[in-house]
């Protein structure tokens, strides 16, 4: 094993439960990696030395296009849904929820998926980094699970003349909500390197009822909601571009909650860290 594995835990290739001996050498490795990634360097007390980490690249460069993208991407699906696409000739205006509707319920079940995949790479490598995305990930999802929950009975109060029903899908994504929110209680009330193993196991089993939610309409009966959904083709393409808007701006939020997991790593760690802005 490599030096900078003994002395960095927060190595993007090192465990976290390696300590060691302060590196000289990684500087000119540093340079050497280019635009492979990009150093945080955290200056503190590690067996008298300077720890260094690096975090991927695709998450500290280009913040601010990013989420600049994701917010015109956002206000563009928003007025091609209420301006732009035509109003559905039963529900009228209300349908037009459906665009953030649908989008969200998608990146919830993407952003739960990737915590589940994190927590998996995580417990087989014992990579910080691993249990930061899952974290994150996890985080954000919730944002949008409770989107969800808000525009769903916006939207069945006028379809099925009630703001909600214990129907299959509402119920399942309701527990999922639930549970996703559990991750999070546990998590906190868990001190130590213990957090990340029994995060990451609590993402794994929770992934269970991700297919429960998305097959939910089939598998019981008294479902209101519709298996299917009849659009015209401008009505696709709008639902299209809000999908991609909200997925876009997923990754905008992820990003930026994956930046703040690498800032609390650092404080837990007793060292000042300095990041990409």
């Amino acid at each position: 094993m490599d030096r900078r594995r003994q002395a960095d835990p927060f190595a993007l290739g090192g465990r976290h439960d390696r300590t060691g001996p302060g590196l000289g050498e990684d500087h000119g490795r540093d340079r050497r990696a280019g635009g492979r990634a990009r150093r945080v360097a955290l200056r503190g007390d590690s067996g008298g030395g300077r720890v260094n980490s690096t975090i991927p690249g695709w998450w500290s460069k280009g913040r601010v296009i990013l989420w600049v993208l994701a917010i015109a991407l956002v206000a563009g699906s928003l007025y091609a849904a209420f301006a732009r696409a035509p109003v559905e000739a039963q529900m009228g205006v209300v349908q037009k929820i459906v665009y953030i509707h649908v989008p969200s319920a998608i990146v919830t079940l993407l952003a739960f998926g990737l915590t589940f995949a994190a927590s998996i790479a995580f417990l087989a490598t014992r990579v910080w980094v691993w249990d930061a995305v899952a974290a994150s990930s996890c985080e954000v999802g919730m944002v949008f699970a409770t989107i969800v929950l808000v525009s769903g009975p916006l939207w069945a109060r006028s379809a099925w003349n009630t703001w909600w029903t214990w129907e299959p899908r509402l119920t399942t994504f309701l527990i999922l909500w639930l549970l996703y929110g559990g991750y999070h209680v546990v998590r906190a009330s868990i001190a130590g390197r213990a957090k990340r193993t029994v995060s990451a196991v609590l993402g794994i089993i929770l992934f269970v009822n991700l297919p429960i939610v998305w097959k939910s309409v089939e598998w019981w009966r008294g479902s209101l909601h519709p298996r299917g959904v009849t659009m015209t083709g401008e009505m696709r393409q709008v639902l299209t571009l809000s999908m991609l808007a909200w997925i876009v701006f997923f990754v905008a939020a992820f990003q930026e909650r994956l930046r703040l997991e690498a800032l609390r790593e650092a404080a837990e760690s007793g060292v000042a860290a300095e990041l990409p802005r």
